[in-house]
């Protein structure tokens, strides 16, 4: 079965664990692991998907065990364990990565669709992402809508700044990814 074949069926069998309409274009998913060099250490991706992002995350460098994956469906983390099997995948919602997780991450890539969600599970989220990653490391976020994935509450709350990207046009709905970091 391919990856959009994969990605309708648990989009249709549960919509709540599949939020995007189709998975992350090539492009996106470029613009998401822009950061990440052969000498980044250690990454995470939650809401991985079918693996587009993760992907464009080992083409630009990282090696493989270095890259641990978070997700919500079973079928897709069976994708990504298949496509990817040096990678560490887990089938857990991203708050839960403070259980199993590295503590000293340099990253974390996140394709979870935080914009509709109410601020008390953004800031879940984002919060275990935080308390995993390095001071100062990078969260990356991609959004198809106008404004940020993140509300302002959960802005304030967890003191992060943002840097966004020019309108992705190669992908579809157009996409925008958001540099996501935590100030002292």
């Amino acid at each position: 079965m391919s990856d959009l074949s994969l990605f309708f069926r648990e989009f249709i069998r549960h919509p709540g664990e599949v939020r995007a309409v189709l998975p992350t274009g090539r492009a996106a998913a470029r613009a998401m692991a822009r950061l990440i060099t052969p000498s980044t250490g250690h990454v995470a991706e939650i809401g991985a998907g079918t693996g587009t992002i993760t992907k464009a995350i080992l083409d630009a460098g990282l090696p493989p065990e270095n890259l641990e994956l978070y997700e919500l469906n079973a079928s897709f983390c069976a994708r990504l364990s298949e496509q990817f099997p040096r990678c560490i995948v887990h089938n857990l919602p991203a708050q839960e990565m403070v259980n199993v997780g590295r503590s000293d991450l340099d990253a974390v890539i996140s394709g979870v669709p935080t914009l509709p969600m109410p601020d008390d599970l953004q800031m879940a989220i984002v919060g275990a992402a935080l308390s995993m990653m390095k001071p100062g490391a990078p969260f990356m976020q991609i959004t198809y809508g106008p404004l940020p994935p993140l509300s302002q509450n959960t802005r304030d709350a967890l003191r992060l700044t943002y840097r966004k990207s020019p309108r992705i046009w190669a992908n579809f709905p157009p996409a925008r990814v958001y540099e996501f970091r935590q100030q002292p």
